[in-house]
């Protein structure tokens, strides 16, 4: 069985041979390319076959590994990478990937299914971003931004209010998540959502309890950690540990 879980700034990545989910609708896009078998999909009841495609938020979809692996990302729907991804979705709420470049994408996949490190696993987001036409990222931060986020690569999730990451950095609250979004491509109240599961994320492969891993990243209780997994990834926590390993990719 494999599941690797990959944690980015505006994604979260899965390799995996146990996807499994039934008809849900998120308010994250996803993505799923077939890498041993073709995707067969369940959108808004209608099966749909194909090699890749992607979902916008809050389309019902229903899938099943079948065994078979598959690349699945989650992704934050006002990122840079949504926005372009979006301008390419009809208006059933999805868009089948037509494009060469599959088999490279596919080969990439099957050496980080051996491989999982953050350096095999950017050298397949950069195929990934090539198969999909996609225009590559450029990360030039302002100061403030890089504090920020320092702030919060090494904060104790005891205080995520913006006023306070605004006040340690010298900015007032809207100025810094106009630069954040601006900078990052992702709003500074979902990148704090996404920084505490991880945080939890972290705790749990760490071997806490889900009541021990909620409280530590900033959850008021462990109903809360629960519900926010499930309306992101549409899937509960338990699923998303079994036989997981996890990789945090900056």
């Amino acid at each position: 069985m494999i599941n690797k879980i990959f944690w980015q700034v505006d994604q979260i990545g899965f390799l995996s041979n146990h996807l499994e989910a039934v008809a849900h609708r998120h308010w994250m896009m996803q993505l799923f390319i077939g890498i041993e078998a073709p995707v067969e999909i369940t959108i808004e009841g209608k099966v749909i076959k194909c090699e890749s495609i992607v979902i916008a938020k809050n389309v019902s979809h229903a899938f099943s590994a079948k065994k078979q692996l598959y690349y699945s990302a989650l992704i934050e729907p006002t990122s840079e990478f949504a926005e372009q991804l979006t301008s390419k979705v009809n208006d059933q709420g999805y868009w089948i990937v037509e494009r060469q470049g599959l088999d490279g994408l596919r080969q990439q996949a099957q050496e980080l299914k051996s491989d999982s490190s953050i350096e095999k696993y950017l050298r397949f987001k950069e195929e990934l971003v090539n198969y999909l036409g996609l225009q590559p990222f450029v990360n030039q931060y302002d100061e403030r931004v890089r504090q920020a986020l320092e702030l919060l690569g090494t904060c104790e999730c005891d205080d995520h209010t913006l006023a306070n990451i605004a006040a340690k950095v010298h900015l007032s609250p809207s100025r810094l998540a106009h630069l954040f979004k601006e900078q990052i491509g992702v709003p500074l109240k979902s990148y704090l959502v996404l920084h505490q599961l991880e945080r939890a994320f972290r705790e749990l492969f760490d071997g806490k309890t889900t009541t021990e891993a909620a409280l530590i990243a900033g959850f008021g209780t462990p109903s809360h950690f629960s519900s926010t997994v499930k309306k992101m990834m549409g899937m509960p926590v338990s699923f998303s540990l079994k036989d997981s390993e996890f990789l945090k990719v900056n």
